[in-house]
């Protein structure tokens, strides 16, 4: 069961392995990042970088795509992150019953509109974020379970 979809650049971090695993009772961690399921070394540093009792994922878009079957029917409570609102966009409309996307930390580039203090969109971002809202889709803003959450959905 998938308790948390998160965007966050850094992927596994303090953040993600002592605040939101503990909060949500995290059991299995799924990465989906084009860049990092494509990096031996970067899926090395996940992997020793997490909690000892939490199973670990890394998939490209494509490969998760391929196991959404299997994602879908996971009994373990899931955490999915992912890297970029792209990719994000590009899956979760067809995971099952994902109401709410964590907008964890999306990082200032150039031509990026400013949403918080850690979420920075661009143009393509904002019309993606867009059309999951409008399909239903929860945006919150928030960095650990204990700060506020902010909605998203309506500042796009």
């Amino acid at each position: 069961m998938i308790k948390v979809v998160r965007i966050d650049y850094r992927l596994l971090h303090g953040q993600v392995i002592f605040a939101w695993t503990k909060s949500r009772d995290i059991e299995r961690i799924i990465v989906i990042d084009n860049q990092t399921a494509n990096d031996d070394f970067k899926k090395m540093s996940l992997k020793l970088s997490k909690p000892a009792d939490v199973r670990l994922s890394v998939f490209s878009v494509e490969q998760a795509r391929e196991r959404l079957a299997k994602i879908n029917a996971l009994k373990d409570n899931t955490m999915v992150i992912f890297g970029n609102v792209s990719e994000m966009a590009a899956i979760v409309p067809d995971l099952v019953e994902v109401e709410e996307v964590n907008y964890g930390n999306v990082p200032e580039r150039q031509g990026t509109k400013k949403f918080s203090n850690a979420i920075y969109l661009t143009e393509k971002e904002i019309a993606e974020s867009q059309q999951l809202k409008d399909k239903g889709f929860k945006l919150v803003m928030q960095q650990v379970p204990t700060s506020k959450r902010e909605n998203l959905n309506n500042l796009i």
